[in-house]
């Protein structure tokens, strides 16, 4: 079957500096960094929240690039920039707010290790979180993220917005985004590792998208995925995720899959399962329901972002626990 050419990236030279992204000099000017429109591969709607760059540094720049940590990139984002440069600081201090893609920085990590990959896909990858951080950490690699460029009721940018204004800033020559719906990935042969994070419970047909990614695989190629059980567990009081419940019986349309029936389609499709194991057991779920009763409370931000490094320590030590249960299922296989 023949590789869609669209969707093989390509490694492109860096552009000149244009409106909205930093020059030589330094300066910025206040004009929506948005996609170029003349270019094919970029299918997103222009920015219906007026994003603007009013301000930015170099200096920042070159410091998110050069030391390549997850979530770094978080600093141009429309929550963050709000809060000037404080706000970019603690970023850049604490690290992404997101413990959920907190505790999948470790576990993409410890999947890597030490391999060399030329093609490599983030499979929904959302604002970008962790498909920058990949394309620093592997610049011999061809990096390709892809998302159906929406937010879901808790977001307020489109999410392929967030990964078009950050690339024009970073300018990574090795990495590509392009609008696609994962039910309608037709490439064969084509990567050599795959990730795919907290995004198969938003899809009802997902085990055609697992059968998708296994086409899109090269020979010995790897899967690295991580989906939420069908059933979820509480340990406090429901007032504390009655928000997230709500949303997520509209959002999580997919959330079907036990460890069971998760392998045995997997082994259906042809996947060689390397490593099956839960994960957010007891120090996950406490982490999660106390941000989850932190958002949902009147207490100052502030308040919010001095627990967040105790929280991270809960969800590392989940990460290193293995849990015998939990509330996530963490899978790596191979063609």
């Amino acid at each position: 079957m023949p590789i869609p050419a669209n969707l093989i990236p390509q490694r492109k030279p860096a552009r000149e500096p244009a409106a909205g992204r930093p020059n030589d000099s330094g300066e910025c000017k206040a004009e929506a960094d948005l996609p170029d429109s003349t270019d094919p591969g970029l299918e997103i709607e222009p920015s219906r929240h007026g994003v603007q760059l009013k301000r930015c540094s170099p200096a920042l720049d070159r410091l998110v690039v050069r030391l390549a940590r997850l979530g770094f990139t978080d600093i141009y984002h429309d929550r963050v920039r709000k809060h000037g440069l404080l706000g970019q600081l603690y970023v850049l201090l604490v690290g992404t707010p997101h413990l959920g893609s907190f505790a999948n920085g470790f576990y993409l990590h410890r999947a890597m290790g030490r391999r060399q990959f030329s093609s490599i896909l983030d499979a929904g990858c959302g604002d970008g979180t962790f498909t920058f951080y990949v394309a620093r950490r592997c610049p011999n690699a061809r990096v390709l993220g892809v998302d159906v460029g929406e937010q879901g009721l808790h977001g307020e940018e489109n999410t392929l917005e967030i990964c078009h204004r950050v690339q024009g800033i970073l300018q990574l020559p090795n990495l590509e985004f392009r609008k696609l719906d994962l039910r309608e990935l037709d490439a064969a042969d084509t990567f050599d590792f795959v990730y795919c994070f907290d995004v198969l419970e938003h899809i009802r047909e997902n085990k055609q998208v697992l059968a998708n990614v296994y086409r899109a695989l090269s020979k010995d190629g790897r899967f690295l995925l991580r989906i939420p059980t069908r059933a979820q567990k509480r340990i406090l009081p429901k007032r504390f995720t009655a928000e997230h419940e709500k949303w997520a019986k509209v959002e999580h349309v997919g959330q079907h899959y036990e460890m069971g029936t998760l392998l045995a389609d997997l082994k259906e499709i042809g996947y060689q399962v390397i490593s099956a194991q839960y994960s957010v057991g007891f120090w996950g779920r406490l982490s999660f329901e106390l941000l989850e009763g932190l958002r949902t409370s009147r207490l100052p931000e502030v308040v919010q972002f001095g627990a967040m490094p105790l929280l991270k320590l809960l969800r590392w030590i989940d990460t290193q626990a293995e849990p015998k249960e939990g509330d996530g299922l963490l899978v790596l296989c191979q063609k």
